[in-house]
């Protein structure tokens, strides 16, 4: 989102997801864990996956940067906590960035899948859906 406030800043807004992979099938703490850019398919395990928000701003030559990080592991209370765990996530931003309502617990993406163990499934996230676009801006 790019708008402009009052004193003429211009403000960059976007979500973006990271997912930390640290454990083995096996449930063993990985050797080498990774880092990907999008949400797990099967977060709505929670047995599974913690998540945390992060948020991030910074002015540079008279545009103020918010990045809004959704993060989401496989690790339950890392030695080093969850700050330090996605520090290289929180600060590499992709743009435009993650439609928000396919970073958090709200919504399903076309990808994901959902048990019904893991409670109520939440709705599918349309993006037509969204107030933002009229309907010339949408392309299928």
């Amino acid at each position: 989102m790019v708008e402009t406030n009052s004193d003429q800043i211009q403000i960059i807004e976007v979500h973006n997801v990271v997912t930390v992979y640290g454990l083995e099938e096996d449930g063993s703490i990985a050797e080498t864990g990774f880092m990907q850019l999008s949400r797990p398919q099967d977060w709505g395990n929670k047995d599974r996956w913690h998540y945390e928000f992060f948020k991030l701003e910074w002015i540079y030559q008279g545009t103020k940067y918010i990045n809004n990080c959704h993060c989401w592991t496989d690790l339950k209370d890392p030695e080093q906590g969850y700050p330090p765990l996605f520090a290289q996530g929180i600060a590499m931003i992709l743009m435009p960035g993650t439609p928000p309502e396919l970073c958090g617990r709200e919504y399903l993406h076309g990808d994901d899948f959902w048990r019904k163990s893991w409670g109520e499934m939440p709705p599918y996230y349309d993006p037509r859906d969204d107030d933002e676009f009229e309907d010339d801006e949408v392309y299928e």
